[in-house]
């Protein structure tokens, strides 16, 4: 592939990205649980245990988990 070709994929990229992230800032989110709650904690500890949370992330989303509501976890994407 060209030099040229390279950049122009990068920037297709980059852009594709951003719009991604801004994208899913917007609008309002339904929550309806469609597992068990018990289904819910054995998930989170197993992502717990391969080092997708911290300590701190498990704690707040299992407090969550047990309140009925839905989980919010912080993204990349900041408004």
């Amino acid at each position: 592939m060209k030099h040229g070709a390279w950049i122009l994929m990068a920037a297709a990229l980059l852009a594709a990205g951003l719009s991604g992230c801004a994208m899913f800032n917007r609008g309002m989110m339904n929550y309806t649980r469609n597992t068990t709650i018990g289904k819910e904690l054995v998930d989170l500890k197993d992502a717990k245990d391969k080092g997708a949370l911290s300590e701190e992330e498990y704690l707040k989303a299992k407090k969550e988990i047990l309140a009925g509501g839905p989980v919010k976890i912080e993204s990349g994407c900041k408004k």
